[in-house]
């Protein structure tokens, strides 16, 4: 691992956390390396609805990912542990180089359950970001992740100004690849706006729930009506390969817009899922 300051690049940075579930019920932190700039806070139990959940927030104080940054993440959360994994603030992607690169696995053991709100990424001009992350889960686990992208620094005039952002989220379940999502953009290639693509809006987020073993046909719906109910806001939501979770996308015109429906969405997933009650985490 190395560093530098200022617009030159971090290379193999790498944090891995693993969580346990504690004598007392709390979940707790087993074991940490971070290396330079992520970090994470201590766990914070906040969830009136659920003392036993570690609240633990990701830290970057470079603000975001540099040309170069080869950043890896993993939590592997034991068996009945609870984690809702979030960031500081958005991350800012910036400019000069090669592409930055975010890599997040999450291994999720039987009756271990994970919330994942990380913030929406912005990618500034000329900027190019590759996002990958990886979730393994078991019978009786549970995932509900999240992810956002804007059209870029939109205040400063720089809509569809980077170069490309890509994603790819693989669910992995008893050790096999069941479901993929992945999208790439790249203004220089095809115009965001054209239909078929972002037609037009200006930020695109998707929203995981995988949870084998129980019945999600009802959580389609709500989630379907949730999207109705909400201005500026377009999206769908589907069932995952072999019934072990539902996948959401959405489109939204405004920030306020995203907000709110994954607001909505998580809270309908919060009680459905877990039968818990609403839980608010900016974006």
């Amino acid at each position: 691992m190395n560093h530098r300051t200022g617009a030159d690049t971090v290379t193999g940075s790498r944090l891995e956390c693993t969580l346990v579930a504690g004598r007392g019920g709390r979940t707790r932190i087993a074991s940490l390396l971070q290396e330079f700039p992520q970090r994470v806070t201590v766990p914070m139990y906040t969830d009136p609805g659920c003392a036993s959940t570690a609240f633990v927030c990701v830290q970057n104080p470079t603000a975001g990912a540099f040309p170069g940054d080869d950043l890896t993440t993993r939590f592997t959360v034991g068996g009945d542990a609870r984690l809702f994994l979030t960031q500081q603030a958005a991350t800012q992607v910036f400019a000069g180089g090669a592409a930055a690169t975010q890599t997040t696995v999450l291994d999720i053991a039987p009756g271990a359950v994970v919330e994942y709100v990380p913030k929406t990424v912005i990618p500034h001009a000329d900027s190019e970001y590759r996002q990958r992350t990886e979730v393994s889960v078991s019978d009786s686990s549970v995932f509900l992740g999240w992810e956002a992208f804007a059209a870029g620094r939109i205040g400063h005039g720089e809509r569809y100004a980077y170069q490309g952002i890509s994603s790819r989220t693989d669910v992995l379940y008893s050790g096999r690849l069941r479901a993929r999502e992945s999208f790439r953009l790249a203004p220089g290639e095809a115009d965001p706006d054209d239909p078929g693509l972002l037609g037009g809006h200006d930020y695109v987020a998707s929203m995981l729930v995988v949870a084998p073993g129980r019945e999600l046909t009802g959580l389609i719906a709500e989630f379907h009506a949730g999207i109705d109910a909400t201005p500026g806001v377009t999206g769908a939501a589907s069932t995952l390969p072999d019934g072990i979770g539902v996948s959401v996308r959405l489109l939204a015109d405004r920030a306020p817009d995203l907000h709110r429906v994954h607001d909505l969405l998580w809270s309908t997933a919060r009680r459905s899922v877990l039968d818990l009650g609403p839980l608010t985490s900016r974006m």
